[in-house]
């Protein structure tokens, strides 16, 4: 943590408190009802006619939203120590999550980030390429028989199981593919019931037999069942590895010597497992879905791996090789980014850009916007790689692209998802050219990850 996060701002003088612009709303539930039904919209809009910071009035509770990359900077970096996660988000990611990285704060956060950090070393992730690459491969056979049969299909769907595979076998050393459906069902119910919680003011208490509590509950079993029997397996011997579970089973209380209970086990293995996998598979679906659109990238992604790799499989070490597949992975995250929004809450009256934020303030960030915001990125919805090419760096400040979020809490995973992300892009494009299919709807669904609503329909060749 920086210094400049430790330390406190004077207080802001009545005389100087600017408060922010923003939408009128409706006189009772002001933009509540907008954020409910399209909040992509909302906020874009809301960039555009009002400026990068915007006040709005959600029933009775105020949300400042930052798109400028120096807000992001002074929230999420400069003075991180003064927004920790907004309360109610963080509360209600921990009824599926429990206290793992997502969710936890203060000494415990930096306890298990500093128990689990080793894992995602680039030394250590160099080793996972041939897990990511198998998987992979498997995946690919499966479409072979596809393109043989002329079958349309749901790519997002087969990504959902791909990178649960994935971060089961690299993280956990286990083999959950034969859970793969039923796990992606229980996490949609999951998101769906938390993003709802989080646009309600009432929700009944999760223990009330209502038929969403129920349906919640069972989410929450099947998820639990997977867990507990990744960590069951561990403890009884039936499963080894040096790996992140072996990490955080040996490690021991620096004051007590103990070591974590299963439930604590369960927290931080829940929460690599569905982070490790739910945003990775959106990016890959976004992905496919926009380069099919735009056949001169495809072409360049094509030559790019002809010349780097020859027609081998790729490998860990190619990443870097791979900078024009990687752009293309950026690009896509800067149009759909999988975690679209990330929220704070302000401990004490502060300003950002010189507007007032009092305290308890629920202050957001959203990836979606800021990446449409035009200072930045010029002709924002066009999709073009090359933005990202090396000696266009200097173009644009750093926080201006956040896909993983900024500062001490930016996603432990992120070089596992990026390099998860080009080897798979590279292994597909070797193969096949896709093609969507026309007519199917394609939707962003903003929730807690930004999925595409309808899936991602696809036919190859």
């Amino acid at each position: 943590m920086s210094d400049a996060s430790t330390t406190s701002s004077p207080p802001v003088s009545s005389a100087t408190q600017k408060i922010p612009p923003g939408p009128k709303g409706h006189w009772f539930w002001g933009s509540l009802q907008e954020r409910r039904r399209d909040p992509l919209a909302l906020f874009t809009r809301g960039m555009r006619d009002h400026g990068d910071v915007v006040l709005y009035r959600m029933l009775i509770r105020d949300v400042v939203m930052v798109s400028d990359a120096e807000g992001v900077k002074h929230v999420l970096v400069d003075h991180a120590a003064r927004y920790p996660k907004a309360t109610p988000m963080r509360k209600l990611g921990a009824l599926l999550l429990g206290d793992g990285l997502l969710t936890a704060e203060g000494d415990h956060w930096k306890r298990q980030r500093r128990l689990a950090q080793p894992a995602f070393h680039k030394e250590r992730l160099a080793r996972l390429g041939g897990v990511m690459a198998d998987a992979t491969r498997l995946m690919l056979d499966r479409w072979e028989r596809r393109r043989q049969q002329g079958e349309p299909f749901d790519c997002a769907a087969d990504f959902m199981a791909l990178t649960l595979s994935i971060v089961s076998r690299a993280l956990f050393s286990a083999d959950v593919s034969a859970d793969a459906a039923a796990v992606g069902r229980a996490i949609t119910v999951a998101l769906e019931e938390t993003n709802r919680r989080i646009l309600s003011f009432v929700s009944a208490p999760t223990w009330l037999p209502t038929a969403r509590n129920r349906e919640y509950r069972e989410a929450v079993r099947v998820l639990d069942q997977v867990v507990f029997k990744i960590i069951d397996a561990r403890r009884n011997g039936q499963s080894t590895g040096a790996d992140l579970l072996a990490m955080l089973m040996e490690a021991r209380d620096e004051e007590t010597g103990a070591t974590m209970t299963d439930r604590q086990l369960r927290d931080e293995v829940m929460t690599l497992f569905l982070a490790g996998h739910e945003t990775t598979a959106n990016a890959l679906a976004w992905t496919v879905w926009l380069v099919a659109q735009h056949p001169e990238v495809e072409a360049k992604l094509r030559s790019e791996l002809g010349q780097v790799l020859g027609g081998r499989v790729p490998e860990a070490q190619d990443v870097q090789k791979l900078r024009y597949t990687s752009q293309v992975l950026d690009e896509s995250m800067r149009l759909y980014p999988p975690a679209w929004i990330t929220a704070r809450e302000a401990q004490e009256p502060d300003e950002i850009l010189g507007f007032h934020v009092p305290r308890h303030t629920i202050v957001a960030m959203s990836p979606y916007v800021i990446h449409r915001n035009p200072r930045y990125w010029p002709d924002p919805e066009r999709f073009d790689p090359d933005r990202f090419a090396p000696e266009r760096a200097h173009e644009r400040p750093k926080h201006a692209f956040f896909p993983f979020g900024a500062g001490q809490r930016m996603c432990i995973g992120n070089n596992f998802a990026l390099m998860e992300g080009v080897l798979i892009l590279a292994m597909l494009y070797q193969r096949f050219t896709v093609k969507v299919v026309e007519g199917h709807p394609v939707v962003p669904l903003p929730r807690v990850t930004l999925r595409p609503q309808h899936g991602i329909r696809i036919q190859l060749a």
